[in-house]
């Protein structure tokens, strides 16, 4: 049976509809192959740094405990400035740093 990946459907709509509304094929082209890319680039270079990332998941499986122990502190964090308000001034201080920002494509 045929697996939807719900991913992919929505992100490739709202890039063929930014081409679509900016009006040239060059463009939409253009904007197809970045994504395009952006979607494949990441398996490519994990294909290629397979050996590599299993030593780094040695190192992860040596020191599970430590990693789940950092993760569970983030997590422990995060819940406490939802908690208290503080992670959405830190999310408000986060769009005004990134205001101004605008896509170079």
């Amino acid at each position: 049976m045929y697996k939807r990946q719900p991913c992919i459907g929505p992100t490739l709509a709202a890039v063929q509809t930014l081409a679509l509304n900016q009006g040239s094929a060059g463009r939409g082209a253009l904007l197809t192959v970045a994504y395009c890319l952006g979607l494949g680039v990441p398996f490519v270079l994990a294909a290629v740094a397979f050996r590599k990332a299993l030593g780094a998941f040695g190192w992860i499986k040596r020191h599970y405990v430590w990693v789940m122990r950092v993760g569970g502190t983030m997590m422990i964090v995060t819940g406490l400035l939802l908690l208290t308000g503080a992670w959405d001034r830190i999310v408000q201080e986060m769009q005004v740093w990134s205001d101004g920002f605008t896509v170079g494509i």
